[in-house]
């Protein structure tokens, strides 16, 4: 029987390179690399974002990219949300209140406010100037905390004005403060600092110590 050399006719006949396995896998590769040339035209054409490699660039632009907008956040913060309230804020508002207070006692006693040419000076009196007067109604008249004087005048009607000029100094400004102005009539609603003490012109009247006992006073007065 012949026996054959397979060694030798590997040797003869080598293989020949682009064998059938190795056509596959080039033609696969073709394929791979057809199909992301193809997304990639599609990314451009579409609008989409291109792959980006993510290295120590990208990370360093999205820290500074958060960073930014929580200066911005914080800026808008500062300006529209939470602000510390400044201790000349509370004085100038807690002042005036109790000048708003003051002013509506003195009209409590004497019958209507002071007259802006005595200014709130008339409410720390200590002799009486007026008729039904029952001061002193504050110690002494201060300043703004700004070192301004505090704005006092009358309107026509007779209702009082009163405000600060702010930090500024200047009237008519943004910054300027005014009380409350349902307390310049607090002395009218609620008698109970007059200790059941009523001025003249209103002697042998029943001055209601506030307003609902005022109400249920009126209430039974119509019952007769």
């Amino acid at each position: 029987m012949a026996q054959f050399d397979v060694n030798g006719l590997r040797r003869k006949f080598p293989a020949k390179k682009g064998t059938e396995a190795n056509k596959v896998r080039e033609h696969k590769a073709k394929i791979k690399a057809i199909a992301r040339e193809f997304e990639r035209k599609k990314s451009e054409l579409t609008g989409g974002a291109p792959q980006v490699k993510r290295g120590i660039a990208y990370y360093a632009i999205i820290i500074l990219g958060l960073l930014m907008l929580g200066g911005m956040v914080l800026s808008v913060c500062g300006k529209g949300g939470r602000q510390r309230i400044e201790r000349s804020q509370i004085m100038v508002d807690r002042s005036m209140d109790n000048l708003a207070i003051a002013l509506g006692r003195y009209k409590f006693h004497v019958g209507e406010y002071p007259d802006p040419k005595e200014g709130l000076e008339a409410l720390a009196a200590i002799t009486p100037a007026k008729k039904g007067w029952f001061g002193p109604y504050i110690k002494k008249v201060v300043k703004d905390p700004w070192g301004h004087d505090y704005v006092y005048d009358l309107r026509p009607d007779g209702s009082p004005v009163l405000y600060s000029k702010g930090p500024d100094g200047r009237a008519g400004t943004l910054d300027d403060a005014m009380p409350k102005q349902e307390l310049f009539d607090e002395a009218f609603r609620d008698t109970t600092w007059t200790n059941h003490w009523v001025p003249y012109q209103l002697r042998g009247i029943l001055v209601a110590p506030d307003e609902k006992t005022r109400r249920e006073w009126q209430e039974e007065v119509k019952k007769y």
